[in-house]
């Protein structure tokens, strides 16, 4: 895995969080070319996932919500 994150930061991926800072571990900031990756990944998957399927819909709702939506979802315990 180093490796591999050795290679991102190198060609402009991902740069780690407040990096000039002294950074935030486990925080990272997308770079130009991880910006555009991040982007056809997402296209990608939603075309397949959504656009090309008759009984799934979109949607992109607020991580923040009322506790009892997660306990009902099954996302924690009751």
């Amino acid at each position: 895995m180093d490796v591999v994150v050795s290679l991102c930061k190198r060609r402009g991926f991902v740069f780690q969080s407040s990096e000039i800072y002294g950074g935030i571990g486990g925080f990272w900031d997308y770079g130009p070319l991880g910006v555009e990756l991040k982007n056809n990944i997402k296209q990608a998957w939603w075309r397949a996932v959504v656009q090309e399927r008759d009984d799934v819909v979109g949607l992109d709702a607020s991580i923040v919500m009322n506790p009892r939506v997660w306990e009902a979802s099954g996302h924690v315990d009751t």
